[in-house]
């Protein structure tokens, strides 16, 4: 053999070839959807119904809810007129008390029973012994 031949024999040293990777080992490449085709999820009759269920319910809430709003504005002019009277009596019952503690009228009625008022008043001054407020 000649030498020329003996050097194409022989490869160069190189690295390793790894095997290939098989198609099973890679995960199923899935393509989106194409981005104008409808994606039907359901019936559109569905949702109309849904919705009108919804706007129903939205406006059976809001009409309860201004009905309570109005009931209890009721309740309080109502309370507000109750008030008013209350207060005239509490303003009545005061001019009563007034006239019934007056000086004039408890000499009247003091006087109705036999009572006289004192001839002679002694005033008799207590001892002071430090206890006490001395004001």
């Amino acid at each position: 053999m000649s030498t020329a031949a003996r050097k194409l024999d022989a490869a160069p040293p190189t690295t390793p070839v790894r095997p290939s990777r098989t198609a099973a080992a890679r995960p199923p490449r899935i393509t989106p959807p194409h981005p104008h085709r409808r994606a039907r999820r359901g019936s559109p009759f569905a949702f109309w119904v849904l919705v009108a269920v919804v706007a129903a319910i939205l406006v059976i809430g809001i009409a309860s809810l201004s009905a309570l709003f109005v009931q209890s504005s009721f309740s309080v002019d109502d309370l507000r007129s109750s008030l008013g009277a209350l207060e005239q009596q509490q303003e009545t019952l005061r001019e009563q008390v007034a006239e019934a503690s007056s000086p004039h009228r408890v000499m009247a009625w003091a006087r109705q029973r036999g009572m006289e008022p004192p001839a002679n008043v002694v005033i008799l001054p207590l001892p002071n012994d430090g206890g006490g407020d001395s004001g």
